[in-house]
């Protein structure tokens, strides 16, 4: 099971936890790699870092190339609970150790059986680059809807959900594709040096229009007083390629990455969820 299976996966971090929880419990041991170009070469190289207690828990190394060709040295730990700690704390699709990583490409064990497996330093293919064995799969699932239907914002996105239900699958999926690109629209209109073309035009006062039927009222509130995308924005971005490079810190990031652009996919995803798209 691949974890575009598992539904707001990327999108809350209750969900994110629950299925760690699920598939650590049923694990004994755990591996990783080290890199050959910048991982852990040593176990005893842990020491004086954070995760010095997990040194205890080493069953054995070897040198292996992985079927992403990556060649390293794959450490095998007993699943102690301070191990599965720093898994919960960094996420089944954690690498530990920052930048470059000293362990990375977690891979869960029940005896010889892999449960799960995941190539972490491929942060933009998550979805295909990440499995649960399928074994799993009902329990996982089965988890996480409990998870997300005892999230409050479970019941503020049934009620708008009730609202819609009338309307044309066709005109209903249109609008989300709308909602779902306010970043592009936003970097669109303060001329982020860098950004995907939005799948249709729409000025703000459609998007706002719209908004007001798909969003929570205080998500929905922030759109109110504004008078463009642009003013979802107002910190200065790159426009240029040469301004990322060699003044990022001066820059906002992209807004893909706010708070409130995190907020309105919260909100849409939960309610594909509760509408079954």
């Amino acid at each position: 099971m691949y974890f575009e299976e598992i539904p707001c996966y990327t999108l809350f971090e209750e969900v994110e936890q629950t299925v760690t929880k699920t598939v650590l419990s049923v694990c004994d041991t755990a591996e990783f790699l080290g890199s050959d170009i910048y991982g852990l070469k040593d176990i005893y190289d842990l020491y004086g870092t954070q995760y010095e207690d997990i040194i205890p828990a080493l069953l054995y190394c070897r040198q292996e190339e992985n079927d992403n060709g990556m060649r390293g040295t794959l450490f095998r730990f007993q699943l102690t609970e301070p191990l599965k700690r720093h898994i919960l704390d960094e996420s089944l699709t954690c690498m530990f150790g920052g930048e470059p990583p000293l362990l990375e490409n977690l891979a869960l064990f029940q005896g010889e059986k892999c449960l799960f497996s995941c190539v972490s330093h491929e942060v933009f293919s998550l979805y295909h680059m990440a499995e649960v064995d399928d074994s799993l799969k009902d329990a996982v699932l089965s988890a996480v809807n409990d998870t997300i239907q005892k999230m409050p914002l479970f019941r503020q996105m049934q009620k708008i959900a009730s609202g819609l239900k009338e309307k044309p699958k066709a005109e209903l999926k249109q609008e989300l594709r709308i909602l779902h690109d306010l970043c592009w629209y936003v970097d669109e209109a303060v001329h982020y040096y860098f950004y995907m073309k939005p799948s249709q035009p729409c000025d703000f006062l459609k998007f706002r229009q719209i908004a007001q039927n798909y969003l929570t009222e205080d998500t929905y509130s922030v759109l109110i007083s504004l008078n463009g995308f642009a003013d979802l924005q107002p910190l200065p971005v790159p426009k240029t390629t040469g301004e990322m490079i060699c003044k990022r810190e001066k820059f906002a990031p992209q807004y893909l990455q706010s708070e409130y652009y995190r907020q309105v996919q919260r909100e849409l995803g939960m309610l594909e969820y509760i509408m079954g798209s």
